[in-house]
């Protein structure tokens, strides 16, 4: 199986860090803007916060004693040395900017980090976080994913994000602006979203400058506003070959120069409604890499670009 059909987060390390570089997950103790009262207090529709806790991760953990852990357990099973201190849970950049950069400073002292990457939303970077990252930027590898989610108005109100396809534009061009490297999050396969609006987050991956993409295919959480409406039949969730088939069209629209830090995501099994297929994430992977291959396509083909032009080792 070709492994060049899409530009890898795993080609995107070696290349940057001269050395493979694993993601240890780690949690902030952040909160959102849609659960604290500021754009509401329910959430997006498909998030539970536990989905995204690390698996090592106590209440009352440190930082450092959260990658003493997770850190160990890499080493152990991959061999592992070098780290990106990777803040998923909640919005990584809501709070106060002190705090913060207090919180990363001690994740990029720790022994083995190579840099660090933050998950947030368009709408909650503030002008203190946004200082403080740029400074941070001067020093270190930063990453800033910013869960855009989708390309169309009306599917953020269904998730009910709280913010627009505009918010999206407007965090990448401050960002970008201040040197900071950004990544965008989408989710494929929501409920009610045509494939023309699935791929409309396409045109702003490209024109946004964002250095990499994650692709998200949709998960059905326990105790989530998802979860009621899958449990009224109000939905059927999307196909494992159907979901292959979307990010491969999704992939062969973006530039190449554009690092794909993920074709899918995944749940605790113990919390993953729908679909069972997403439990295999290895499995889920390969099958897009073969639609890729079966297809005969590649990143940014229909852009006119060809295999040779993906970076690679």
């Amino acid at each position: 199986m070709d492994k060049n059909r899409y530009y890898s987060l795993n080609t995107f390390f070696r290349k940057t860090f001269g050395e493979k570089v694993y993601k240890v997950s780690l949690a902030g103790g952040f909160t959102c803007p849609t659960r604290d009262g500021t754009l509401g207090s329910g959430g997006c529709a498909f998030c539970n916060p536990a989905g995204s806790e690390p698996k090592h991760y106590l209440p009352g953990m440190t930082v450092t004693s959260q990658l003493e852990k997770a850190t160990a357990y890499v080493r152990q099973r991959h061999g592992a040395h070098h780290y990106m201190a990777y803040f998923q849970d909640y919005t990584a950049t809501y709070g106060n900017a002190e705090d913060m950069e207090k919180m990363y400073r001690e994740a990029l002292g720790f022994p083995g980090v190579r840099g660090l990457s933050l998950c947030t939303r368009p709408d909650s970077i503030s002008d203190s976080a946004m200082d403080m990252l740029e400074n941070l930027s001067k020093e270190f590898f930063v990453w800033v994913e910013i869960g855009i989610q989708s390309g169309c108005d009306v599917t953020l109100l269904r998730m009910n994000r709280g913010h627009t396809v505009y918010d999206s534009e407007t965090a990448f061009e401050k960002l970008h602006k201040r040197g900071i490297r950004t990544a965008a999050h989408v989710i494929l396969g929501y409920p009610g979203e045509s494939r023309e609006e699935a791929l409309s987050a396409v045109n702003l991956v490209n024109s946004s400058g964002t250095a990499g993409v994650k692709l998200q295919n949709l998960h059905v959480l326990k105790d989530t506003l998802l979860a009621e409406q899958y449990a009224r039949g109000e939905f059927n969730v999307i196909k494992r070959s159907a979901y292959a088939a979307l990010a491969a069209e999704f992939i062969q629209r973006i530039r190449p120069d554009i690092v794909v830090q993920r074709v899918t995501g995944e749940a605790p099994p113990r919390m993953l409604l729908a679909p069972e297929w997403a439990i295999n994430k290895l499995a889920v992977m390969n099958r897009v890499k073969r639609e890729l291959m079966y297809r005969d396509t590649w990143q940014g083909k229909l852009l006119g670009y060809s295999m040779t032009d993906i970076p690679s080792l």
